[in-house]
């Protein structure tokens, strides 16, 4: 298992520095780091904001890395940035725990449950550090507290949901990409909006649930129905409506009588991967000429935590 992981190690760092030199990939601002101190533990993050923010108060879109990611491949990954650049919001990009090996440190996980690595295992508070992160960003720069969202991939999807069950009062949408809940109690959630973008042959997080025959966790997954079913049970929904957009994807929208409503992206074909985006973890056949990073923000720009 060690040997594998160091050997996923190399491939991933090796992907990472040609990324660095791509220059297709080169961002329009830079991103700052930040640090801060969470239950006597170190944690870090980064945030992007773009001249289109302008002087008054935007809107922050936090993005969680998967497992075995970390802040600065997801925000290369993702492509957020240019989305930010033209949508006018600032961008968090939080690092989860690190392996205890040096090779290993920047491979880093977040705790979302029963999921994943070293966070689950050491029971990290990311819950925490993620609240703790929003005060810290409110300090520095000017950002509209109602209109936080999240999105997340795979693990950091998982992890959206988690903070979405426990801080909703800090949250106004989450958007959930190739990751179910991992959590077993999420009624708190049903006023946040949720948009979850999920292939129908992810081999790591299983459509239906199980383990991923590519998974490093080795984790049993909720199933994406099962997921849906327990984010929808509180808000009293209709059945779904559904519509179907060019590229194999089938969009069910369920609107709630007693929540927030819920949608749901199945990407006929699709893998494990962040639609639309760039290098490992984006570069899936099938879905390609959908962005998630501009759906995130379609959708979430939409909503407002009331005062």
């Amino acid at each position: 298992m060690f040997l594998s992981l160091l050997r996923y190690a190399a491939a991933f760092f090796l992907t990472f520095s040609v990324m660095d030199n791509v220059a297709a990939f080169a961002e329009k601002g830079r991103s700052k780091v930040h640090e801060l101190v969470v239950r006597d533990a170190g944690r870090s993050y980064l945030v992007y904001r773009p001249a289109a923010a302008g002087p008054g108060n935007a809107p922050l879109m936090i993005v969680l890395h998967g497992g075995l990611g970390n802040a600065r491949h997801v925000e290369k990954m993702t492509g957020m940035n240019d989305v930010a650049d033209t949508g006018g919001f600032l961008v968090a990009y939080p690092n989860g725990t690190g392996g205890r090996f040096r090779a290993m440190e920047n491979l880093r996980t977040w705790n979302a449950g029963s999921c994943c690595g070293q966070a689950a295992r050491q029971n990290i508070d990311d819950v925490s550090f993620i609240a703790k992160m929003i005060e810290d960003i409110h300090a520095h720069y000017s950002i509209d507290t109602r209109r936080v969202y999240v999105a997340g991939m795979s693990n950091g999807a998982m992890m959206a949901y988690r903070l979405a069950c426990e801080i909703p009062d800090r949250i106004a949408a989450i958007i959930t990409v190739s990751g179910t809940l991992a959590v077993d109690t999420c009624d708190a959630a049903k006023d946040i909006p949720v948009l979850h973008i999920h292939g129908d042959q992810d081999r790591y997080v299983p459509f239906g649930g199980g383990k991923g025959e590519k998974s490093v966790s080795g984790e049993a997954h909720r199933s994406v129905p099962d997921t849906i079913d327990l984010i929808i049970r509180p808000r009293q929904c209709g059945p779904p409506g559904k519509k179907s957009l060019e590229g194999g994807i089938d969009v069910f929208s369920y609107r709630c009588k007693n929540g927030a409503p819920v949608e749901l992206y199945v990407i006929n074909g699709g893998g494990h991967s962040w639609p639309g985006g760039h290098g490992r973890g984006g570069n899936d056949p099938d879905g390609r000429t959908f962005s998630a990073s501009r759906q995130a923000w379609e959708f979430s720009k939409q909503f407002s935590k009331k005062n």
